[in-house]
């Protein structure tokens, strides 16, 4: 007869109960006791059912992630590998598996009412490209352990987890006055791409922390595209004096910023340094290779998992943030200026 969850209890010198609250994550347990739980069964070569276990609980120990798997969207959407990666590592380590479900904007929420109403996951984390009005409502009023990855363009009670953009806009103006750039300007996305509002609002943020203000004419918003990042370039060379820097909201649009430079006679850093957020995907294939402020994308997936099963075990819990790991990788395209 194989070891059974009483033998357990009985070797560790703990009840039934304990040995099970062990094995389904319970949050009562401490962490000592659990460990050595798990020590014994380890020793003793115990192995729960995974159906009996789950049926128990009410649980099975899966998380879904509703994202859009649509053609292409690597490239229209860069990072999303990497936050899933970090999000799947995190929850792995905690005993949950991930499993991706492709869906948009329009079907998410019917996905989610049935995994919600048939219990087919313990949590639900959605990509903020397909977060909708109507979603936000099912898990508001539901009450779900949910999480959006990226913070929703419209108010909402929904849980969810972002990068801090405002930050990273601040670390950017900082480093580029460090250098001695003091006529900045800012080509990025329209004013509802709410990553590069919030980047421009951490330039002027950290120009103003300096003393020095981000003109009207060295702004510059347009879709974020290679070709509107040329477009954009190209007007704002139209200005004068020219800018001294450039930041640019996004990798695409330093890559017509760039276009445009080059096509000018205008040399990288000597005569304008460029400057972008994200290392991935172009920033170290353009010539030169991009100065940028690097988003631990990764690290905001392994953080939205720890939310997760913390709201798998405390479902009242609220969770609305950002988390702050920019730093600056600096390259050829900046440089000191005397």
């Amino acid at each position: 007869m194989g070891v059974t969850i009483k033998d357990v209890a009985e070797a560790a010198g703990v009840s039934i109960s304990t040995v099970s609250k062990v094995l389904n994550g319970h949050y009562s347990i401490s962490e000592k006791t659990a460990e050595h739980v798990r020590q014994i069964m380890h020793d003793m070569n115990y192995y729960p059912s995974a159906n009996a276990q789950n049926f128990a609980s009410g649980a099975n120990h899966t998380v879904v992630l509703l994202a859009d798997m649509s053609e292409k969207v690597a490239f229209r959407n860069p990072h999303m590998f990497e936050i899933v990666a970090g999000l799947e590592e995190a929850l792995g380590k905690r005993g949950y598996r991930l499993i991706l479900q492709g869906t948009d904007e329009t079907s998410a929420c019917g996905l989610a009412e049935e995994i919600i109403s048939r219990r087919s996951a313990d949590a639900i984390a959605i990509h903020v490209g397909v977060m909708s009005h109507p979603l936000s409502a099912v898990l508001t009023k539901l009450g779900f352990p949910h999480i959006v990855l990226g913070m929703p363009n419209f108010d909402s009670q929904v849980c969810w987890i972002d990068n801090n953009n405002i930050y990273s806009g601040t670390v950017a103006a900082a480093y580029l006055m460090s250098l001695g750039y003091r006529r900045i300007a800012f080509i990025g996305g329209k004013y509802y791409d709410l990553g590069s509002a919030h980047r421009l609002q951490g330039v002027k943020q950290g120009l103003s922390n300096a003393g020095f203000q981000l003109d009207d004419q060295y702004i510059w918003l347009g879709d974020s595209t290679r070709a509107d990042g040329f477009q954009m370039t190209a007007k704002l060379l139209d200005q004068k004096p020219l800018p001294d820097a450039i930041i640019c909201a996004n990798n695409y649009i330093a890559l017509g910023c760039v276009d445009a430079l080059h096509k000018k006679g205008i040399k990288i850093p000597e005569d304008i340094g460029v400057m972008a957020f994200d290392d991935y995907p172009f920033s170290q294939i353009i010539e030169p290779q991009l100065t940028v402020v690097d988003i631990n994308v990764r690290d905001m997936g392994a953080q939205a998992a720890k939310f997760l099963v913390d709201m798998i075990r405390h479902p009242n819990m609220q969770i609305q943030t950002y988390i702050t790991t920019s730093n600056i990788i600096p390259r050829d395209s900046t440089k000191t200026r005397k």
